[in-house]
């Protein structure tokens, strides 16, 4: 396709130092209801969850949230326990173990077990016994080594009767005794099956009750006594975990939490509570219970009932689409839990456990002229979120209402991209309408317009949408390239549209999915496919390389005309210069998971959400949108005081092309900021002059100049301690 641009010389990339005097800040938010096991700790109630290591304060009834940005080596935990010291051992789901010192506040990376799964931390003397992958290992807590691991088969569970070693896994119970020379010969140990009396193979839980071992199984309890194995309660279900509560032996189950007394009369704790999946008693007294995907609960012994708690967060870690309403809300959209909104403090959930939504599998979202969030699902339709103070009213459009389901149900209507145009209207794309109406576009009052494969366009099964600077919409199909809508701005008058031009692989698209596209400040398409990223500029189509991976999920542009491009594989940023390269995944950074989905821009802070499949980063840049002009400047920490520990002096409300210079109450120049480090409305002095020293405690004159003869200044006292 050609249209008549200005040329922009690409040069050839590569990739640059770090941008001068910017570090990189790093935040993780993550869903963690998913709870693998409880801990009741001496004042705490630890949970290893899908997202981060969870601290629950019952005194205060506050959950803190331990993730990679705190000092984790990841966020999905496996296993939590504590040694006799008091630290909190945490396994990860890639064979690290974190061990957290709450007394120092700090914590130790141990990856001795690096690509194993580990499912259980026991402590015992000055050791930990490590449940996992390929068997049970002995990590000495003194050395910080492993001293040796026996190789028997995977493990759920290890329990100690005196020095009797019992370990529970998929096909049995397994039994040894440390007193034995070799424990890593296969011979040292002996192999418990449904053969010698268990009633599953697949054993879970292990407990020393009332002289006999317990074990929990996929089939209901046994117990060994006398050298065999004899079936107890619970036939039938599925056994989590053990615990003596009260003197009494207390069982998480597939249908709810019991306790097994001497009289074998077994009692139901409460009303059910599905999906028990760890118990724990805490040093009050008190039973708790870890749910699979819904948080943890706390027994109430006078009620009889349980209290469920759950932390804050979004509706789930996979995230699809993000976007900034204008009141500065982030609304995130999941593909298995709805849509969440985020105000910087509380999160709020719409989905179909709630009964907000009608479908929890949501792919797009764009905000509208009234301030009303659209978001697009996968079979559900639209639906239109309006903020109304604290309360959110929504509203949908399905089949009814204007939209096409598939061929083979009509009230299955799937909608992958939303897009307002400067006019006010909202355009949609209505994957594999029965009507072959894909794209529609309608008016804040509902007046609706649609556009066929009959007219042109290449595919019904749409998958991005962009709309350029010109007002032209470029549509991203799965296998077809792109089709591109020229409409005029007269999206309600098809006698003046154009859909003769489109790009395919005979224009120099590597693949023909389109994944994402972005339209940046300089007039060039940027266009992401599974095998590479594009860009197209005054007709032509080239591929760009050094991204991070040519595996293209998403593309999005900055108020600073940077590029990010999310990959299968972390992402890329490619600076608005033309030249510099900055990568991003979770061997080179913080990033919460290298498969990035989605990214929303905060203009006025900087910050920049990234959306991944297994949660979300929120990186802090500087690139923010300039002032029109310098009259809200201003400087703070004022005073300032300058002690080593970091703090530094903002200059705010900063114009485009914004030159600083700083200056001693007699004139002179301490420190130039000039505009190529200037990346916003905002920067940062570190109190030191241009030689590199620290300037001495007073009174100092910060002056702002810009290329449009613009000109503020400011006073800020210095306290150099």
């Amino acid at each position: 396709m050609k249209y008549s641009r200005l040329l922009l010389l690409i040069c050839t990339l590569f990739t640059l130092p770090a941008l001068a005097g910017v570090t990189w800040e790093w935040q993780t938010f993550t869903n963690a209801i998913d709870t693998r096991q409880i801990l009741a700790g001496d004042s705490s109630i630890w949970c290893a969850t899908n997202g981060g290591l969870l601290r629950y304060h019952p005194n205060t009834r506050v959950f803190k949230a331990y993730v990679n940005t705190d000092g984790l080596a990841g966020n999905d935990i496996t296993a939590v326990t504590s040694d006799h010291h008091g630290r909190i051992w945490a396994a990860i789901d890639n064979g690290a173990v974190n061990v957290y010192d709450p007394a120092k506040n700090n914590w130790h990376l141990i990856q001795d077990y690096a690509g194993h799964m580990i499912h259980r931390l026991t402590p015992y003397g000055d050791s930990i016994f490590v449940s996992l992958d390929i068997g049970v290992s002995l990590f000495d807590a003194k050395r910080w080594e492993v001293k040796e691991t026996y190789k028997i088969g995977e493990t759920y569970d290890t329990h100690f009767v005196g020095r009797q070693i019992w370990s529970a896994g998929p096909k049995g119970v397994y039994a040894s005794n440390l007193d034995l020379p070799n424990l890593m010969a296969p011979s040292s140990w002996r192999q418990y099956t449904v053969a010698d009396g268990l009633l599953a193979n697949e054993a879970r839980a292990l407990l020393w009750f009332q002289e006999r071992l317990y074990v929990g199984t996929t089939q209901g309890l046994a117990y060994f006594a006398d050298g065999a194995w004899s079936p107890g309660e619970f036939k039938g279900r599925i056994i989590s975990d053990l615990d003596i509560w009260q003197d009494q032996m207390v069982i998480a189950t597939s249908e709810g939490v019991y306790w097994h007394k001497a009289t074998d009369d077994n009692r139901k704790l409460g009303p059910s509570l599905p999906n028990a999946i760890s118990i724990a008693v805490d040093a009050s007294g008190q039973l708790w219970a870890g749910l699979d995907n819904n948080g943890i609960a706390l027994y109430n012994s006078t009620l009889q009932t349980w209290e469920p708690l759950k932390p804050e967060g979004p509706a789930d870690n996979k995230f699809t689409a993000l976007t900034f309403d204008k009141s500065g809300n982030l609304w995130t959209a999941s593909s298995s839990a709805g849509i969440s909104r985020f105000d910087g403090e509380h999160w709020q959930i719409f989905n179909l456990a709630n009964k907000k939504l009608p479908s929890n599998d949501y792919r797009c979202l764009a905000v509208d002229s009234k301030n009303r969030v659209w978001a697009g699902s996968w079979g559900g339709g639209i639906a239109i979120f309006t903020n109304q103070g604290d309360s959110v009213a929504i509203s949908t459009l399905s089949s009814k209402d204007g939209l096409a389901g598939i061929s083979v149900n009509a009230n299955y209507v799937v909608i992958t991209g939303l897009s307002a145009d400067e006019q006010g209207n909202m355009w949609i794309l209505n994957y594999e309408a029965d009507n072959k109406q894909v794209l529609a576009v309608v008016d804040t009052l509902m007046n609706w317009q649609y556009f066929s494969t009959r007219d042109g366009i290449r595919s019904s099964l749409l998958l991005s949408l962009e709309i350029d600077h010109a007002g032209r919409k470029w549509i991203g199909s799965q296998g077809s390239g792109i089709s591109v809508l020229d409409d005029n701005n007269t999206p309600f008058s098809k006698s003046d549209d154009d859909l003769s031009q489109g790009l395919g692989s005979e224009d120099g698209l590597l693949g023909l999915t389109v994944r994402s596209m972005a339209h940046d400040r300089d007039g060039i398409m940027w266009i992401g496919t599974p095998e590479a990223l594009h860009y197209w500029y005054d007709g032509e189509v080239k591929p760009r390389y050094q991204v991070i991976n040519d595996d293209i999920n998403v593309i999005a542009v900055d108020v600073r005309n940077n590029k990010w491009i999310g990959t299968s594989g972390g992402m890329s940023m490619f600076e608005a210069d033309g030249f510099t390269w900055h990568h991003f995944s979770t061997s080179l950074s913080p990033l919460v998971s290298d498969n990035v989905t989605s990214f929303a821009f905060d203009e006025n802070t900087g910050q920049i959400y990234i959306g991944t499949t297994n949660g979300l980063s929120c990186l802090q840049t500087p690139f923010t949108r300039p002032a029109s002009n310098l009259n809200s400047l201003s400087g703070y920490p004022n005073p300032f005081i300058i002690d080593g520990s970091g703090v530094q002096f903002y200059i705010d409300g900063l114009a485009e092309n914004a030159t600083v210079r700083i200056f001693t109450p007699e004139g002179r120049l301490v420190r130039h900021i000039p505009m190529a480090q200037i990346y916003g409305a905002r920067v940062a002095w570190d109190g030191r002059n241009d030689r590199g020293d620290w300037v001495a405690s007073g009174v100092y004159l910060y002056l702002v100049t810009t290329e449009a003869g613009l000109s503020g200044a400011g006073k800020v006292a210095i306290i150099k301690k």
